[in-house]
């Protein structure tokens, strides 16, 4: 599973960890899990739909806004 680091652009600009792949993605900061998507399909998205590069733009995405975790 590739691994990315990406340091947030607002806020206390802290850096964090994306593990990510066709239809899966879990961001980590300091050894923390801050969010898990595990599974495109429960969401409705299609596999084909869910590939690797979207799953990274959607968890840098989840950085910025703090979609679902704290910073």
């Amino acid at each position: 599973m590739p691994i990315y680091e990406y340091t947030r652009r607002t806020g206390k600009r802290l850096t964090y960890t994306i593990e990510y792949d066709q239809g899966e993605y879990f961001i980590q900061r300091d050894g923390q899990m801050k969010k898990a998507f595990p599974d495109a399909m429960a969401t409705g998205m299609s596999p084909n739909e869910a590939t690797a590069d979207l799953m990274l733009r959607m968890a840098i995405a989840d950085i910025e806004a703090l979609n679902g975790m704290d910073e």
